[in-house]
């Protein structure tokens, strides 16, 4: 398995971040407008604190006393996780930064983990409610155009590298070319019954890509069965050009498969290359 495009994280993460602030909004008193919490860490203090004077309170207190190092002694005095819930709560978090480090190179680790302190262990916030959702929001609008930028990018590499196969390949000895450009190089002939526009096939069949990777492939020994109008305009074509028992092989530009849009598996503007052998042509009733 090949890694998926990093435009497919990307979509990922932008739906990621609509859920996560969803569910925030339902779940969490402050992002659903409850902002009693608002109180910041040093009111917390003081008023956890006997009223005492403000001599003896500077005599007690160190000078060179660090609050974040203070915060820091919470986490480095605990003990290795021993029950359940604490082995699954250290490894989750370990998962999830690692996780956001790795698809989120951008995200500020230090504040990352002072919001998860702030919520589920003080209790403050750095950012109001609707500070924290305009953050949100810019970040993911940041997400869908970098997303965009790069799959436009993508699209045009792929396009021209597309193009530029066909180009040469259209001298290729055997190698036939429709007025729609669809090429295709005959393996093997039959003089079997074509299928015509609205039949069913069954076949079996290889998709590659120009790197040489599989894309999707019959089941070996199990053709698949389609039915000629739910496919690509370029995989329709190449087989009503076949007799049955043929094995041709096809060579579709982008704009006879799946486009600039392409799918989960398939980048925008892949060229598609098909070994094909129709097994049998399933006329329609």
């Amino acid at each position: 398995m090949h890694r998926q495009p990093s435009y497919i994280t990307r979509s990922f993460l932008i739906s990621l971040l609509f859920l996560t602030l969803a569910g925030c909004s339902q779940r969490d008193p402050v992002l659903s407008g409850t902002d009693s919490s608002s109180s910041n860490r040093e009111s917390k203090t003081v008023a956890s604190q006997p009223a005492t004077s403000s001599s003896s309170a500077q005599e007690s207190e160190p000078q060179d006393s660090d609050p974040y190092e203070q915060e820091l002694s919470y986490f480095y005095g605990l003990e290795t996780p021993e029950s359940l819930e604490q082995r699954f709560s250290y490894a989750y978090g370990y998962i999830l930064m690692e996780s956001a480090l790795r698809d989120l190179p951008s995200l500020d680790a230090s504040y990352f983990l002072r919001g998860i302190y702030d919520k589920g262990i003080d209790g403050s916030q750095m950012l109001t409610q609707e500070e924290r959702v305009t953050a949100f929001n810019e970040f993911q609008t940041k997400l869908v155009n970098e997303a965009s930028e790069e799959l436009q990018a993508l699209a045009q590499k792929n396009l021209k590298e597309a193009e530029d196969f066909l180009r040469v390949n259209a001298d290729a000895e055997g190698v036939m070319t429709t007025e729609s450009g669809l090429q295709y190089y005959v393996l093997s002939g039959s003089d079997g019954q074509r299928p015509r526009e609205n039949d069913s096939v069954k076949v079996n069949y290889t998709l590659t890509f120009l790197d040489g990777r599989e894309g999707d492939s019959s089941i070996p020994g199990i053709p698949s069965t389609f039915s000629l109008n739910n496919l690509i305009p370029g995989f329709r074509e190449g087989l009503k050009l076949m007799g049955e028992g043929s094995t041709y092989r096809f060579y579709v530009h982008p704009s006879l498969g799946y486009g600039t849009s392409g799918n989960s598996r398939i980048e925008p503007n892949t060229l598609l290359i098909f070994d094909v052998e129709l097994v049998e042509v399933l006329r329609a009733e």
